[in-house]
């Protein structure tokens, strides 16, 4: 399935370059909050949580990436601890560590 976001509709087929729903749905908001989580930026993370329904105090959005992008990714997606474990385990490409 796919979904127009100009219609608001969901079509059986990709005409005009649609999205599947699940992208737009699942995949475009798991993505962004990661990205923003990442990039440390708490002017632009705190409005993306609060449109997702998620609290942090001021002291947790001065945690480091990896503690910030297990807390946020935990209250994203609740208690599934392995898959936000994995996901903070992720090397860094830049520095090439851990």
């Amino acid at each position: 399935m796919f979904y127009d976001e100009y219609t608001r509709k969901f079509k059986r087929s990709s005409e005009g370059g649609l999205q599947r729903s699940f992208v737009y749905f699942i995949l475009e908001p798991f993505y962004k909050i990661i990205a923003v989580a990442i990039s440390e930026e708490k002017a632009e993370l705190e409005p993306i949580l609060k449109k997702e329904g998620i609290a942090l105090k001021n002291k947790e959005f001065d945690l480091d990436i990896k503690p910030l992008l297990k807390l946020v990714l935990g209250k994203f997606l609740g208690d599934l601890s392995c898959l936000v474990d994995c996901m903070a385990l992720l090397p860094n490409a830049v520095k090439g560590t851990h």
